[in-house]
């Protein structure tokens, strides 16, 4: 049996008789980059999320450089995060001329909030939790702490629309927060994607001008910018999107919980979730022995599995050749990389291949 870990081509199939028609409005238009389709777009997104503004931009990764300056994160501060993200996280950190400060990870995968005090200093200026795999950190204690220090908190929520903490959305915690529209997200364009989401309508009409070379008006640039506009054909495809990610991301849940039920006998070690966590699952990720044998032998059995990450950022060349931190304790980050292992969890699986999946991964591990 054939299982696939994304299925793109069926999600366009989900939605192309609906998505071609406001395609063809947009085209005809030649409103390319300022349809109002976008506008709305971002109304929608932040009533979403129980924020006052959204911000699209052209990737998560400009969303999470564009909160670090309109915060004025810059040369010398330091940003506290984690080192088993994606290397955006700290690429964002680092064009700033920040210095990030790396706290180590708990069993669920996010940032050990019991060790970011001890990572303080005068020159931190913020903290960037993670919310991995559609999880949430524990933001009312980030928060707390944060106010304790005087902090701001950029909430990297790439992996986690839809995710919730005590009822509360994922990036309506947070000074701001950051947003994925990346393909394999659960809210996904057909391309690059991102937006902002912050409660401060000041700070969303200067990121506005920002994504456009700093200009609020047409050749005035207030200051120097960036090219991030997001393109309007993408804003149709997302508008339709959006109207079903809710349903997305049930069936998601429910796939999380076969999963879940297939392994309540086995060694695998289920995803661990904070009861408060209403979780989205953009990635199921199991840990598990012989990790890298075993997705060999799933491959071969027809299973397409994925490692999310196999190298901490601390271990790639881009943090090595511009850091260097002798005093780097994170064990758990370490361990944990060694033996995580993303399953298919897309909406298109069927219960059948998610047994199967199952099956066959506690055949070669349990």
């Amino acid at each position: 049996m054939k299982v696939p870990y994304v299925a793109l081509d069926s999600q366009w199939t989900d939605i192309r008789d609906e998505a071609m028609p406001l395609i063809d409005q947009v085209l005809s238009t030649g409103m390319y980059l300022e349809h109002d389709l976008i506008s709305s777009l971002e109304e929608n997104l932040a009533s979403t999320i129980g924020v006052k503004e959204a911000v699209l931009v052209n990737s998560g990764t400009d969303a999470l450089l564009m909160a670090l300056l309109v915060l004025n994160v810059k040369r010398g501060d330091e940003v506290i995060t984690v080192p088993n993200s994606f290397i955006a996280s700290v690429a964002a950190i680092s064009h700033v001329g920040a210095n990030p400060v790396m706290v180590d990870v708990g069993p669920d995968h996010l940032i050990d909030v019991e060790k970011i005090e001890a990572a303080i200093t005068l020159r931190t200026k913020a903290i960037m939790p993670v919310h991995l795999e559609g999880k949430v950190c524990d933001m009312k204690r980030i928060m707390e702490i944060a106010s304790k220090h005087g902090l701001k908190v950029i909430e990297d929520a790439a992996q986690a629309f839809g995710s919730e903490l005590s009822q509360i959305k994922a990036g309506a915690w947070g000074d701001i927060s950051c947003f994925s529209l990346h393909p394999l997200k659960n809210l996904n364009a057909c391309g690059d994607g991102g937006f902002i989401a912050t409660n401060d309508t000041s700070i969303a009409n200067r990121l506005r001008a920002l994504r456009s070379h700093g200009q609020r008006e047409r050749n005035n640039s207030e200051e120097f910018g960036f090219v991030s506009r997001f393109d309007s054909i993408q804003a149709a495809i997302l508008t339709i999107r959006l109207k079903y990610v809710d349903s997305i991301i049930a069936r998601r849940r429910v796939n999380a919980t076969l999963y879940d039920s297939e392994f309540l006998v086995s060694k695998v070690v289920i995803p661990f979730v904070d009861p408060r966590v209403f979780h989205t699952y953009h990635l199921y990720v199991v840990e598990v022995k012989n990790r890298d044998l075993i997705k060999e032998e799933l491959s071969k059995a027809g299973i397409d599995t994925r490692i999310h990450y196999p190298k901490l950022i601390t271990e790639q060349n881009a943090y090595l050749n511009r850091y260097r931190d002798d005093n780097l304790s994170i064990p758990v980050a370490l361990e944990q990389r060694n033996r995580i292992l993303s399953l298919p969890i897309h909406h298109h699986l069927s219960e059948e291949q998610i047994s199967y999946v199952a099956q066959t991964l506690r055949k070669f591990h349990d």
